[in-house]
């Protein structure tokens, strides 16, 4: 199995060719991608909420630098992945189902913004050594989240339908103006890699935020609702080595938050970012691909 073709030029929107997809044993189809090195060390890639495997494009180079293939799925509902009441404690069996699929038996997991606690509940996965955390978000008895999270979690759990009505106009401005609209969501202002450019960053965020509402916005919504009540594993449980990396003008999570989770974490370290939530992925992408691919555990 090959990596996904490079970033083109061209700005584009979302489509069916870069990913594939498996049959889970309830008869739903999971959708992946896969970044970097394809005979790499594999990492599961966790991404946000809203998010989409897309976002692991930022991460492509230097995985492929490193030796990793970055296996970025499609949570339920979200892309081509069908939906389904996924919750934190269900999504390590289609992690599971995902990696014997790829016949994986060693792996890391990167959890971006959102994708953090669906990262942490892969620990009890025999395949997964590692995790590490970008920007992750934090039970709400954890750490703070900006004033329009704490609006989109209300939402979720009182409007749904409301909090719908919005993310499709969401993506109706995303389809029609510049791609920049869609980094404000995220960060203060676009960030460049050393593979790509700022104009090609903001396309990947544009698409990310499209793909994530391909299928319409109910996966995304029972996510925000997950993430703003109390999590259904505690912190102290996780019993792999997790590193924390939390930008420090984190808009979208309080820096706290990553201070917080450092702390409680069985076996943690924190790493300070100076940059905000985008750039915290992009800044701290490569050394949480290196943290992710330590293989420690016995």
């Amino acid at each position: 199995m090959g990596s996904a073709p490079p970033i083109p030029a061209t700005d584009w929107l979302p489509n069916d060719s870069e990913t594939e997809s498996l049959s889970l044993p309830d008869g739903r189809r999971l959708a992946y991608a896969t970044y970097g090195d394809a005979d790499g060390y594999p990492v599961l890639f966790c991404h946000g909420t809203p998010g989409s495997h897309v976002a692991a494009r930022l991460l492509a180079a230097p995985a492929r630098e490193r030796g990793i293939n970055l296996i970025a799925p499609d949570r339920p509902g979200i892309g081509n992945s069908e939906d389904a009441a996924v919750t934190f404690e269900d999504w390590p069996d289609d992690a599971a189902n995902l990696l014997s699929h790829l016949d994986v038996d060693t792996a890391g997991a990167i959890g971006f913004s959102g994708g953090g606690p669906f990262a942490l509940t892969c620990h009890r996965l025999p395949e997964i050594q590692r995790v590490a955390l970008l920007g992750s978000s934090g039970p709400p008895s954890v750490g703070a989240t900006g004033r329009v999270q704490q609006f989109v979690g209300a939402l979720s759990r009182h409007a749904p339908w409301a909090l719908g009505r919005l993310f499709r106009l969401q993506r109706w401005f995303a389809l029609r103006r510049d791609p920049s609209y869609a980094v404000g969501f995220v960060a203060e202002e676009t960030p460049e890699t050393d593979a790509l450019t700022a104009d090609e960053v903001a396309r990947v965020v544009r698409a990310d935020m499209l793909t994530s509402m391909a299928r319409g916005p109910s996966g995304i919504i029972r996510e925000q609702r997950l993430l703003s009540q109390p999590w259904p594993f505690a912190l102290e449980d996780i019993s792999v080595p997790v590193t924390v990396f939390q930008g420090q003008n984190d808009a979208n999570v309080a820096p706290a938050t990553g201070t917080a989770l450092a702390q409680q974490l069985p076996d943690a370290s924190l790493e300070r970012v100076d940059s905000d939530h985008l750039g915290t992925l992009t800044a701290a992408g490569d050394d949480a691909l290196a943290a992710a691919q330590r293989r420690t555990r016995v």
